[in-house]
């Protein structure tokens, strides 16, 4: 198949590059500067495509671009497509892109995607992967791209874009915002030798938070103000963790005891098992 991948520069882009060019597809990659384009097509071992009518000769194109130029980059794209043409994007909101999609693609047949893992991966296997299908013609496409990309050893969920953002709100908005002000909370701090005297949960929040920092400051501030859901989200757990700072403000210990217990409880309703994450922990905290 020919794949085009419009944001080929970036580093998802090139993630796909390699990882279609290594399952027997011809890749070609399109992005906005040509000069850095074509030694990474060259790294990859793909081609670069110069002109956006070359992306007109695609069997299915990949859009993996910011979300702030995803409408412009429809745009400049729609002339170009065929009828019936594959156009997958990578975007981390789905209600938004999905919805520009079926307005400036009608004649393509669209699906919402989502791999829910950074570039860094080495390849598919045990990371999740989401479809977000709104018709019964996306539904059987997502069936078929579920079935090659289970395949490649990919965990693959199909739901709808609203749920998507829903649950992106906490996997990412909310993780990303915990790691961030914890970041400025730990910084804030001025106790440089603080990574060497830290434990096994210590060390867990500092690699949480260094990881983050190294992240792109734009697409995180754009994931944060791009998710409708993620205010309301944001200022509850806000809420909760000045509850709980009362308690230790107040010496409450009883009442700390207490509603820790209560989350306990609750989830090992919800999650039998969990206690083995604490062993989890120690794993993960294993020199390698």
């Amino acid at each position: 198949m020919k794949i085009g991948i419009l944001g080929g520069s970036g580093k998802m882009g090139q993630w796909f590059g390699r990882f279609l060019t290594e399952n027997g597809h011809q890749v070609w990659l399109w992005g906005r500067n040509p000069s850095k384009l074509a030694p990474i097509a060259t790294r990859l071992g793909v081609q670069a495509a110069t002109r956006p009518d070359m992306l007109g000769d695609m069997d299915c194109l990949i859009i993996s671009v910011p979300i702030d130029a995803f409408e412009d980059t429809l745009r400049e794209l729609a002339p170009f497509t065929k009828p019936d043409q594959l156009v997958f994007d990578l975007c981390s909101v789905k209600e938004r892109p999905v919805e520009l999609m079926h307005q400036y693609l009608p004649h393509c047949r669209t699906l919402g995607t989502h791999p829910v893992f950074g570039p860094g991966a080495e390849s598919l296997k045990g990371y999740n992967f989401i479809l977000t299908p709104t018709t019964a013609p996306e539904t059987d496409l997502a069936q078929g791209v579920k079935t090659w990309l289970e395949k490649q050893g990919g965990n693959v969920s199909l739901i709808s874009p609203e749920e998507h953002d829903r649950l992106m709100s906490v996997v990412l908005g909310l993780a990303h915002f915990i790691a961030i002000v914890s970041a400025d909370t730990l910084l804030g701090q001025n106790l440089p030798g603080i990574s060497s005297a830290g434990g096994t949960t210590f060390r867990l929040l500092d690699t949480l938070t260094k990881s983050v920092l190294t992240e792109d400051p734009g697409l995180y501030a754009s994931l944060q103000v791009n998710m409708p859901k993620l205010p309301k989200l944001e200022a509850d757990f806000i809420k909760r963790a000045t509850e709980w700072a009362e308690l230790v403000k107040n010496g409450d210990k009883a009442e700390f005891a207490r509603r820790m217990q209560t989350l306990k409880d609750n989830l090992a309703r919800t999650e039998p098992g969990f206690e083995k994450a604490y062993q989890a922990m120690y794993h993960l905290n294993q020199p390698r």
